[in-house]
């Protein structure tokens, strides 16, 4: 695959969990990784981590999501692009009281394998997630985990 080669993804419907990888890098000759979220309201997003090998951006199709970039907590609604860059921390969730749908894309790609394991794992469960497993996936694609998350009431 190169990256002039055209393609057409759809969502897969069936799919469990808020988060979808649409196209990796397997598409994209490794350079971008485009995903979407659908949360539901009111919902707590991922805990406070940074990305050590990638900037990602979030926009906002609808819905309200709250941001914590760096020091700065502040809202995004519908129609609104934020920037996450490498080596920031930031978390996001839906504290609204409405479902939030976003698209994603991190650059370069690489994070799919990340979603993956994540996923595998949680199917496995039949108790509370191990913490520390999860750090170990995340350590894998370089994303650290720094402490909670924003959480929903």
């Amino acid at each position: 695959m190169t990256l002039t080669e055209s393609f057409i993804v759809r969502r897969d419907s069936s799919a469990a969990g808020p988060w979808q990888v649409l196209a990796g890098g397997d598409r994209t000759a490794g350079s971008v990784m485009f995903g979407e979220a659908r949360l539901p309201a009111p919902s707590s997003g991922p805990g406070l981590h940074v990305h050590t090998r990638e900037d990602e951006a979030v926009f906002v199709i609808s819905g309200v999501m709250t941001f914590l970039v760096g020091d700065r907590r502040f809202p995004a609604g519908e129609g609104e692009l934020v920037w996450l860059p490498r080596e920031v921390p930031h978390t996001f969730a839906n504290l609204d009281d409405e479902p939030a749908w976003a698209f994603g894309v991190t650059t370069p790609a690489g994070l799919e394998g990340m979603f993956a394991e994540q996923t595998e794992y949680f199917s496995s469960l039949t108790g509370p997630p191990d913490p520390d497993r999860i750090r170990e996936i995340g350590d894998r694609y370089g994303v650290r985990a720094l402490g909670p998350g924003l959480m929903a009431e």
